[in-house]
């Protein structure tokens, strides 16, 4: 259960099969397209909190 202001997810022993059955080029692409969209979905405060993390800063000021 998740914790407040938390979130969780589950994920089913299938899912994990049909992972782990995909090739490391197909694992990559995956990750990959998560990352896009992502960035795609991001606002822009999101997207300077990020920034912020990437260059070692709090999330915010």
């Amino acid at each position: 259960m998740a914790t407040e202001g938390g979130y969780y997810y589950y994920v089913s022993d299938e899912q994990l099969q049909a992972f782990a059955r995909l090739t490391p080029l197909e694992r990559l692409k995956w990750v990959d397209d998560l990352r896009l969209f992502t960035l795609m979905a991001s606002t822009p405060e999101i997207t300077e909190r990020r920034e912020r993390l990437r260059k070692g800063k709090t999330i915010i000021e």
